[in-house]
């Protein structure tokens, strides 16, 4: 059966990583069997697989990758056993650790032997595929990126800029700048890891959506809470980040032998992704 456990970045980490996943499946056949499902989240994300590689549309196979900002839906299936560790990132201090411009990254993946180099990515691989445990994984990754995060070299408006809007997704642009004391024209020519600040606070707004949606909470107390016109705006919004209507999405979640992973999911700082 899967396994699966979460982590907190832990305290070396926690300036620029939220939390640590780390998937166990290592039945090849049910394995390939699955389909898993992301949504648009504002969250880089890097991902060893230490078994077999994972395919996706954007591009055939994967092992070890840093995904970028994602502004629409992603469907991945493991191509054999899966085992992976996966580390959800800040969006303003994903930089530090990945040293690269995240505006390159959006909507895409970039190899960690680009970052890293290839010697210290397979010898990181090569450890996760070695360790014990789930414990003794996480502790790996937790030390290959603390021996390599950099100082923030992020726009200050930047960074105030993506805090804010994670805090209140639907504020006018207008109030942001207000806040962030920049005239609006100037904050619309910044660029939030690759996107404008009105695309960064929509896919911000689709994940408070879905961590609400898996709180209990209905379509029209979801769209109240998350600023949309009416419950037609959000389902109109959803379906285009996420390719189908909000319903028929969550259905398509619900089989009865990813129950237990995908509510774990729920739980998590993952909660974006899905067992289908």
């Amino acid at each position: 059966m899967p396994q699966s456990h979460f982590f907190p970045a832990g305290e070396a980490l926690s300036d620029f990583a939220e939390a640590i996943w780390d998937a166990d499946f290592d039945d090849a056949r049910l394995a390939r069997a699955l389909t898993i499902k992301v949504l648009p989240t504002t969250s880089p994300v890097l991902v060893v697989h230490y078994r077999a590689a994972m395919t996706a549309a954007h591009r055939s196979r994967y092992k070890r990758t840093a995904n970028g900002m994602q502004t629409r839906a992603m469907t991945l299936r493991p191509s054999g056993p899966l085992g992976v560790v996966l580390v959800r990132l800040k969006a303003e201090e994903a930089c530090r650790v990945l040293g690269c411009d995240l505006a390159d990254m959006t909507d895409a993946s970039v190899e960690l032997s680009d970052i890293f180099g290839d010697r210290e990515t397979s010898l990181l691989e090569e450890m996760l595929a070695e360790a014990e445990n789930a414990e003794a994984r996480v502790a790996r990754m937790r030390q290959f990126l603390r021996d390599r995060v950099a100082a923030n070299r992020f726009d200050p408006v930047v960074h105030r800029a993506i805090r804010a809007l994670k805090r209140d997704p639907a504020v006018s642009m207008k109030d942001l700048a207000s806040c962030l004391d920049v005239g609006e024209r100037s904050l619309q020519r910044k660029t939030l890891t690759g996107v404008s600040p009105k695309q960064f606070a929509r896919v911000t707004r689709m994940e408070k959506v879905v961590a609400a949606r898996l709180k209990g909470s209905d379509w029209a107390e979801i769209a109240c809470a998350t600023g949309y016109n009416d419950q037609a705006h959000l389902i109109n919004d959803f379906r285009s980040l996420a390719g189908a209507p909000p319903e028929t999405f969550f259905r398509g979640t619900t089989a009865a032998e990813y129950r237990g992973w995908n509510a774990e999911l729920a739980a998590s700082d993952f909660y974006n992704t899905f067992m289908t």
